[in-house]
């Protein structure tokens, strides 16, 4: 069954964020929200170096450096659609398309099946969603806003810059799949893609459906998807704990997935209940990998417990390439806060398997100087080092970002740097 093209819908609900209307009076997705600004902060190929100011190689990137310019950014920017289908309980699709893919499918010239990325929000818990319906057309009546749009959005483009993180992750190639933002409501939580036959069924859905979108007089080129990564940020891990704990010998497991990343998921209150959650998580990867000579996983994570408990069980060969940083030995970007009295910034740690297929990333809540803060009971908690944590720009004590965002908003890049050479294809010439 194909899905609906709701585009119009969403650009009527939420206009100005994501589509517009073009010269012709069309909605479209527009470009310049898909592909915001002139260039990205990302880290290099490896995240901790003991030489890099305050000791890891988070840096600006510009566009130019991948042969972006503005003779050639909207072709580069791709396009976005949003896709609804009639089964399930998660029923609204947004999904991004790079160019090169757009015009291989348009002419039906593409020369593999379609690869895809997808990531699982956090559960909608708060009043912005619960107050806004139905799900997903509803609005808050305080101010008018649909949320649930805002939120595809916001994983899809703007808020964690997403579509720019895959075009930037590798300056020499580009992405080779379809990236894919499901969007649920807080009863349904993912919960129909967490299967393998769900997601697989999900997938191959969306695959007709673009197929038709971009090529509605010919004939869809492949019926079956292609390789498969899957991404969990903070509370949303445990939808992949969920679907690792089915792991089998299905097709889904044995000839689509190819990537898990987890960008510091969260799954509990404490370590009495996220340990034994991690160790279902993990145990499941290091199940896949035994029969699956393609997978790849990729943990990201501010707690040292989490690191230490899946280096202590690696995949595969184990760990051949490793590195601990001391946060407090290394040149800080802003010295003065070196002489300042408060907690140490800590240790940091990476390691990767012998054949790069595999990676841990620490990044403690003691490096940042807000990495989340609590309003609970009327009161204001900031959890990470507020008198001498690092912090920049964007980065800082409220109303700036958390740095808990920047495990997805600024890693992800890296989790595709990493993924299998399927995902991405030799740079057009320009």
């Amino acid at each position: 069954m194909a899905m609906r093209d709701v585009g119009r819908t969403v650009f009527d609900l939420q206009p100005g964020e994501l589509f517009r209307r073009d010269a012709s009076g069309n909605v479209e997705a527009d470009p310049g929200a898909l592909l915001a600004g002139a260039d990205l902060w990302k880290f290099g190929w490896k995240v901790l170096d003991r030489a890099a100011a305050d000791g890891f190689t988070y840096h600006l990137a510009p566009f130019a450096s991948a042969g972006i310019n503005e003779g050639n950014k909207r072709e580069v920017a791709g396009r976005a659609f949003a896709l609804e289908r009639d089964s399930g309980t998660t029923r609204l699709f947004f999904v991004w398309l790079p160019g090169a893919l757009v015009d291989r499918m348009s002419k039906g010239t593409l020369l593999a099946p379609l690869n895809f990325h997808v990531i699982f929000h956090p559960p909608t818990r708060g009043p912005e969603y619960t107050g806004s319906q139905p799900y997903w057309k509803g609005k808050l009546p305080a101010d008018g806003v649909a949320y649930y749009l805002r939120l595809g959005t916001r994983y899809l483009c703007s808020d964690f810059r997403a579509v720019a993180q895959h075009v930037m992750a590798l300056t020499d190639r580009e992405p080779n799949l379809a990236y894919v933002v499901p969007v649920a409501d807080l009863a349904g939580n993912l919960g129909d893609l967490t299967s393998p036959d769900g997601m697989l069924g999900a997938l191959t859905e969306l695959n007709r459906t673009l197929s038709t979108l971009l090529r509605p007089a010919g004939p869809v080129q492949f019926e079956k998807i292609g390789g498969v990564m899957l991404s969990g940020y903070s509370r949303s891990g445990d939808r992949l704990v969920e679907l690792m704990a089915q792991l089998g010998r299905k097709p889904f497991f044995t000839e689509h997935l190819m990537q898990v990343n987890a960008f510091d998921i969260n799954l509990g209150d404490n370590d009495a209940q996220r340990l034994p959650q991690l160790a279902r998580l993990w145990e499941g990867v290091r199940q896949w990998a035994s029969f699956n000579r393609r997978a790849r996983a990729f943990v990201y994570t501010a707690y040292r417990s989490h690191y230490q408990q899946c280096l202590a069980s690696p995949p595969g060969s184990g760990w051949t390439d490793r590195i601990d940083v001391n946060l407090e030995q290394v040149s800080w970007s802003d010295s003065a806060l070196k002489t300042v009295k408060g907690d140490e910034r800590g240790t940091a740690s990476e390691a990767y398997g012998v054949d790069g297929r595999f990676g841990l990333v620490c990044l403690p809540i003691s490096f940042f100087r807000q990495y989340l803060t609590n309003h609970e009971g009327g009161k204001r908690e900031v959890l990470g080092n507020p008198a001498r944590g690092w912090h920049n720009a964007d980065y800082d004590l409220e109303p700036r970002a958390h740095a808990h965002g920047l495990f997805l908003r600024g890693l992800m890049s890296h989790a595709l740097a990493h993924a299998d050479p399927a995902f991405f294809a030799p740079r057009r010439v320009r």
